[in-house]
């Protein structure tokens, strides 16, 4: 555990860990969240550029940030980082139309065992065969979630993308350590500026490929948009202010343990907003996928500690 961690007194630890809980609880909704408002007429573009535009206001006033504060480094990471995770979001907003929720949240969680395969293989950083054995279990965890009912494996359209964000995700996470470890930069700059890219990028797109989308927003429901709006604050802005607040005070494994927990609050919200049910097969799965994803944070903290 960090030094910050140490000195912190235990019930500012509590708060803390309250907090992230919230995040991974809005992170786990946000699966089932995202259908409703698709299948209430939002494209993904649409949905994306709302989402994130009305993040960056809160994010600016959480963090009392000044424009001329940031530095050209800060900049470019967040333009890079701001489309990777445009590339993710895009995925997995229109993975969630093809696929379940419960899936969904699952198979995203596959982003954090990826990590290690890139720092071997890009990185060139040697990891134990413990880590390779939880990544090899996620995988297993990952097939049994596409048994169907009469015992056939099929990844439909929706898994497919799924997986997609979640290589790009698990390759985000790599980029993101790679180019920030030992630099004086800030994180809420690189931040701001990455969702200020996702919302850019999100109206460019529907400028270029559907202009009339605009003129839905006028339609959307009021219910639809206090969806959004909780995506928007709660899932977006306090998600990533409570992350960067988390990591000055407590150690990265306690943070990642208790993230780990959003593809079971996913499974939870799919089954009582979505009336999703699980298979033994894909229940199995998915719980493989939570222990192996758990187990891989504690492994990988020990070392880092």
């Amino acid at each position: 555990m960090s030094n910050y961690s140490i000195l912190a007194p235990r019930s500012r630890l509590w708060i803390i860990d309250l907090g992230l809980l919230t995040v991974a609880l809005s992170w786990g909704a946000s699966y089932s969240l995202m259908q409703l408002i698709i299948h209430a007429g939002v494209t993904v573009p649409l949905f994306l550029m709302l989402r994130f535009a009305l993040a960056v206001p809160f994010m600016f006033v959480g963090t009392r940030v000044r424009l001329n504060n940031f530095t050209r480094g800060e900049v470019i990471n967040g333009i890079v980082f701001g489309v990777l995770l445009y590339a993710i979001l895009t995925f997995e907003t229109f993975g969630v139309k093809h696929t379940s929720a419960a899936n969904a949240g699952f198979l995203i969680a596959l982003s954090v065992v990826l990590v290690p395969f890139f720092e071997r293989f890009i990185g060139k950083r040697k990891q134990s065969k413990f880590i390779y054995f939880t990544c090899f279990m996620s995988l297993a965890g990952g097939c049994m979630l596409s048994f169907t009912a009469n015992g056939n494996i099929e990844f439909n359209q929706g898994d497919i993308l799924i997986l997609s964000a979640a290589l790009i995700r698990g390759f985000q996470i790599f980029m993101f350590g790679r180019q920030t470890a030992g630099k004086d930069y800030s994180l809420i700059n690189i931040t701001l500026i990455e969702l200020l890219v996702v919302a850019a990028l999100g109206l460019v797109t529907i400028v270029l490929t559907e202009p009339t989308a605009l003129q839905y927003i006028p339609e959307i429901s009021i219910s639809t948009w206090g969806l959004i709006l909780f995506l928007s604050l709660l899932a977006t802005a306090f998600a990533f202010l409570m992350q960067l607040y988390a990591a000055k005070i407590t150690s990265p494994t306690r943070v990642g343990l208790i993230l780990s927990l959003e593809p079971a609050f996913a499974a939870m919200f799919a089954i009582t907003i979505m009336g999703e049910t699980l298979g033994l097969l894909q229940a199995i799965g998915g719980g493989i996928i939570i222990c192996a994803a758990l187990l891989g944070r504690i492994a990988e903290g020990k070392r880092y500690e």
